[in-house]
Formats: C-alpha cells, sequence, structure tokens
C-alpha cells in the first residue's frame, strides 16, 4: 500500500499513518488532507489493480469484461470511485431490484450511475442484473405486466441492456414449477406464462434496447462530482438547480482531465457526447490539476456554475497548490474567463432558460401527473423513450425541444410505427396531445423533416362501447392443473376473479385456461368508417385471444384490448379468451393437500408458511366490451 501511495499521490505517507488510528499528525487540517489523499488511493486501487487488471488480463487472452462495478454502498464507506470502477470494464453493469431495496425516492440507486460512466467513458451499452428479488419474498408471483414498470423506469435512468436475475436451467423432470435458484425474478420455460407472454415479453424488451441503444444519449448538463472517495453517484432525480424537463450525466476528476474538450461553446467526449453546462460540487477545495483544466475549458468557451474555488483537498504539494487553485479562482470568478463565463449564485435551469435553451421535454397534465423520458439522439432522428410512471390513465401535451419534423408514435409493445397527425410547432419545439394507459409507454421519433408547422387529427383512438358481453362464459381449465375435481369445465354465470369462486380447484388453479363464448352482433352496425376493437377489461395476467379461428395475438400488459374488424361478423361470433395467471394459487393449494395429491414439484416452500399464503388476482375479471371508432 505505501508503494501504491506513493505511485499515485506523489509522497511517502509513512509519517502520517497514525491518522488512521486516529491520532493527529502536525495538524488536524494536515491530518484531514492525508486522509482525503488515503481513501483516494484506496479508491484508485480498486479500479486500477483490480477491475483495471482484470480487463488487462481479460483482453491479453482474447476476452472482456463485465462487471457490477460500484453497487451501491449503504453506509457509504466503501472507499470507492463507482464512475472509475465501472470505466475500467469494457462492459458496466448495475443492478435494479423488483422490490424496495436499492430503491430510493422510487428510483433505482445505481441505474444513473452506470449510466452515466457508460455516456463518459464511451461505452455503449449501460447494463442490469434485473428485477432481483430474495427469498423472503414470493416467487413466481411476477408476470410481465408488473415487470414491465419496473423496467421502464431502468430505461428512463439510461439502461440499455436488460439481464434477467435470473433464468434457471432444468431437466424436464424436475416437473413444475421446477427447481430454482431461491432469488431473483424467474423467467424460464417453467414459469406459467412462459409460452403464452413470453415471446411478446422478450420483444418488448429488445424493441426498447434497440432504440436506446441508437446514437447518443441527449442532456444539457454535467455535474463534476469531485476527487473524493467514497464517490457514489445519487439515483436519478431532479437537481434543485436544474428543475423539470432537462437530463443530466455525472462526471469524476479523471473524465474531466482526461476525455473532456471543448468545440462550439459545448462540453465534448471524444465519442460525441456533448454538454451546454458544466456544474461544481457545492465545495471550495478543488485539486489543483482540475483548477488548471477548468481555466483551460472556460478561456475556451465553456460556461461553469458553482463556488470559487480556495484550496486543493490533498498534501501533496501542500500550500504551493493552495495558491495556485486560489490564484485560478480568483481568475476566474474575477471575470478573466475568455471565451467561457463562470456564475456563482444563479442556478443551471436560469442561465439554460436565459440563453435560450427551453427544456428538453415536458408533460402538462394533472398536477402530480409523472411522464418519464429519457432522449437518444443519431444523425438520423431523435428518439424519446416516454413512460407513465403512474397506475392510471393519463392525458397530456408534451413538449419537446425539437422543430421541422414530423413526429412519429413507435409502440414498442406492438411494433407499430405512425405518423402522429396533430402536433403545434412554434419557438423551436414541438407540442403533441399524447395519451397513456396506466403503466404504459412509447416512443416519439422525429425523423421525417417536414415544413408544417401544424397538423390536424386524432392521435389516439376515441372509442364508443357497443356492446358488453354478459355471461354465461364456459371455461375450460387445463387439466393438469385443476384438481381436486373431476369436471375442468366450468360454466360462469358472470366473470369474476378465480380467487373469490368457491370451487378449490378454480381458487387454487394455475396454467391455462380457455373461456369460450358465441355473441351475437348485427350488421347495421358495420361500416367502412368504422374499426371494431375488444377490451378485455381486467385481467390476471395474459391472454390470447381468438375470434372465428382469426388469431388475434397476445395482451400482456395495458392497453387489455385488441383491434377485432378483421375478424367480426354479422351474426354469430365464436369467441376465445385463453388466459394464464401466474404460480403461487396452485402451490398454496397443494400446500393444503397430502403430499401424494401434490402435482407441482420444486425446491421452494415458502407458500406453506402461513404468512405467505395470499392467493393472487387471476383469470378475466372483465367487462369484456365490443368498442367502435371512426376511422380517419
Amino acid at each position: 500500500m505505501v508503494e501504491r501511495f506513493k505511485k499515485y499521490r506523489g509522497y511517502d505517507p509513512t509519517p502520517y499513518l497514525p491518522v488512521l488510528s486516529g491520532w493527529i499528525v502536525e495538524s488536524a487540517e494536515i491530518s484531514d488532507r492525508f486522509l482525503h489523499d488515503y481513501r483516494k488511493t484506496v479508491a484508485d486501487c480498486f479500479a486500477d489493480e483490480h477491475y483495471g487488471r482484470m480487463t488487462e488480463l481479460a483482453r491479453k487472452n482474447g476476452m472482456m469484461t463485465r462487471a457490477e462495478a460500484a453497487g451501491p454502498s449503504q453506509s457509504g464507506t466503501v472507499c470507492t470511485d463507482a464512475l472509475k470502477n465501472l470505466g475500467r470494464v469494457d462492459f458496466p453493469m448495475g443492478e435494479f431490484w423488483r422490490f424496495g431495496s436499492f430503491v430510493q425516492g422510487d428510483q433505482n440507486m445505481v441505474c444513473k450511475q452506470t449510466a452515466s460512466a457508460a455516456h463518459i467513458y464511451g461505452k455503449k451499452y449501460a447494463a442490469t442484473e434485473s428485477f432481483t428479488a430474495v427469498h423472503r419474498w414470493r416467487n413466481w408471483d411476477e408476470s410481465p405486466d408488473i415487470l414491465k414498470p419496473l423496467v421502464d423506469r431502468a430505461f428512463c435512468e439510461g439502461i440499455n441492456q436488460i439481464f434477467f436475475h435470473s433464468s434457471t436451467c432444468q431437466p424436464a423432470d424436475y416437473g413444475k414449477p421446477g427447481i430454482v435458484y431461491n432469488a431473483g425474478t424467474h423467467v424460464n420455460p417453467r414459469v406459467s406464462w412462459w409460452e403464452q407472454a413470453g415471446g411478446s415479453w422478450i420483444s418488448y424488451i429488445n424493441r426498447c434496447h434497440s432504440l436506446l441503444q441508437s446514437g447518443l444519449f441527449a442532456a444539457d448538463v454535467l455535474y463534476y462530482v469531485g476527487d473524493g472517495a467514497p464517490n457514489l453517484i445519487p439515483p436519478k432525480h431532479v437537481p434543485a438547480g436544474l428543475g423539470k424537463g432537462y437530463d443530466y450525466d455525472a462526471c469524476n476528476e479523471e473524465v474531466l482531465l482526461t476525455r473532456i474538450s471543448v468545440k462550439d461553446r459545448k462540453i465534448v467526449l471524444p465519442d460525441g457526447m456533448s454538454y451546454r453546462v458544466l456544474v461544481l460540487p457545492n465545495t471550495t477545495k478543488m485539486p489543483a490539476p482540475v483548477a488548471k483544466k477548468l481555466r483551460e475549458l472556460v478561456q475556451a468557451g465553456v460556461t461553469v456554475i458553482g463556488p470559487k474555488p480556495l484550496t486543493d483537498p490533498g498534501l501533496k504539494n501542500h500550500p504551493q497548490c493552495d495558491d495556485e487553485v486560489k490564484k485560478i479562482g480568483e481568475e476566474l470568478w474575477g471575470g478573466k474567463t475568455g471565451k467561457g463565463r463562470v456564475f456563482e449564485g444563479k442556478t443551471e435551469r436560469e442561465i439554460l432558460l436565459a440563453d435560450g435553451i427551453q427544456p428538453d421535454f415536458e408533460a402538462a397534465g394533472a398536477p402530480d401527473t409523472f411522464i418519464d423520458f429519457i432522449h437518444r439522439t443519431t444523425p438520423e432522428a431523435e428518439i424519446y423513450f416516454l413512460a407513465n410512471r403512474k397506475d392510471r390513465p393519463e392525458k397530456v401535451t408534451a413538449t419537446f425541444r425539437q422543430s421541422g419534423r414530423q413526429p412519429e408514435l413507435w409502440n414498442p409493445v406492438t411494433a407499430e410505427q405512425r405518423d402522429l397527425p396533430q402536433f403545434k410547432m412554434e419557438n423551436g419545439r414541438t407540442s403533441i396531445p399524447l395519451e397513456f394507459d396506466p403503466n404504459g409507454s412509447m416512443f416519439v421519433v422525429f425523423r421525417k423533416p417536414t415544413t408544417a408547422t401544424a397538423g390536424e387529427g386524432s392521435n389516439f383512438l376515441s372509442l364508443e362501447t357497443a356492446q358488453t358481453l354478459e355471461g354465461p362464459w364456459t371455461v375450460q381449465f387445463d387439466k393438469e392443473w385443476f384438481y381436486p375435481a373431476t369436471n375442468n369445465v366450468v360454466v360462469f354465470d358472470k366473470l369474476e376473479d378465480w380467487i373469490n369462486r368457491p370451487e378449490e380447484a378454480v381458487k387454487h388453479f394455475s396454467g391455462t385456461a380457455v373461456y369460450e363464448k358465441v355473441f351475437s352482433f348485427q350488421s347495421s352496425v358495420f361500416s367502412k368508417d368504422k374499426s371494431f376493437h375488444l377490451d378485455l377489461g381486467m385481467v390476471g395476467h395474459s391472454v390470447k385471444v381468438t375470434l372465428n379461428g382469426k388469431d388475434l395475438g397476445v395482451v400482456w400488459c395495458n392497453p387489455r384490448r385488441v383491434d377485432i374488424t378483421d375478424a367480426l361478423k354479422s351474426g354469430d361470433n365464436e369467441l376465445e379468451i385463453e388466459v394464464v395467471n401466474s404460480w403461487p394459487n396452485r402451490l398454496i393449494g397443494d400446500a393444503k393437500l397430502p403430499t401424494e395429491q401434490r402435482r407441482t414439484r420444486t425446491n421452494i416452500t415458502q407458500y406453506e408458511k402461513p404468512e405467505n399464503q395470499t392467493l393472487v388476482p387471476s383469470g378475466l375479471v372483465g367487462p369484456v366490451t365490443l368498442q367502435s371508432t371512426q376511422n380517419h
């Protein structure tokens, strides 16, 4: 450690080692400076001697490295530079959990950190271990509709590559739901919904991957987080001085010194990332090399916001470095800024607005509406991913800092791409009426040049209920998982949640059940100007719809609706709705049966405990309605 300290800090630490045992050497100030240097050295060793060394060895052997190199520290005592660690591996990675761990303020703790590292170190992918959970929580009660809001949150934080935690490989004779690792979220062919909804769920993630891996992240502000250790990046939030509508990255000392330059008064990185404003940490301490670099950047045209530096935080060349830092501070904050600007006492939002830089994205709706976003930019297109963070429908007016291009909606659930006809462009921005389903998401893409400054029409369907499909419904349950019972066909006089039924076999069923019904539809309502949709209401959890023998696809998230225009006919119509729920209800039912009567097989026994025996809402709850809309 002494040798590495000399290498990184440039002086012998030996006289100051008693400070590590709580003694003061020379003075409290000198001791604090040594502790700063010591912690910083430990962080350098983590980055270079561990992650950097592993990457060096891997590359010598034709391999690359992927690492969760900077997980959150609940106590904040690990002396590490998170961004530097992540920058040392080929593929930086973080994590997010299904439940409350690793979450602060409804944001994932390390996703913004991982994404910032990828952006500032020129890495294409920002990955995560995803949907993690541990044994004290329930297994198998997740489904794609439950997981979707979690992945959307991570996407808006900058993550663009998902790794499932976990997917267990096992022989068929292990039974169902099978032998699994007692943590993570189970994503494998033994989960009940895999065959029906698994492909649609993976396709959703892959479509998002494709667009979110395109081009570069678009942000206006770069926050320099200093040189100390521990140095962890907080979760994504709305910085007090920035406010809503803008996005940002964080950078460390290394990137500031070695990767940042200036072009057209913007901060630029070698890989093409750029920012309009550099914000300093709220401290008057700054390493002398950083102060020198700051002077260089400002004189070349950069805008800087923050307090005037007064001292160097370390012990090397003390007090000469203090004098140098103070001198540079006096110059820059005294007005000798060359082409650039230095502000203290003004917020980054005030400066951006004064420069005519409006927010990149805003959504005007209800007072507590929360439409999250992230923006990627390519030479051909501006790509915005938007996610409704509320479990309720939202209607908003969304305003983008874009102009001169036709807005398009790209739906990652269905792969639909279409123009948004209604919009208005003024003052360099485009306003668009948008509608979101509960936990809904979409991409809004600007790529096709247009001279139009406004457009008329309807951006979304205006649906009217034409008919409600009442009972009875014939429901055929999969025989393998419908027991104890002799007949697997049950007539529902009305739609209701399986867990509210009196039959034990229905209440504790897990798997696939097919609802069948013949309904009559009158030809008088048909018109070439109308389209028809089947709205399924409440569903637990995914469905596949077939009408008159025509497969209309799988519905696994909101909106629980399919277009039936081409399958609907005048007169009698044969409808099949195949519903799949999750495993807990059957596992809870088996726990009540003698061992020899159970059909599930697994190493997880938690559902046998009374505190975990809460049934999961399941089945087609409805109401199921036929809805019509006027074609435009």
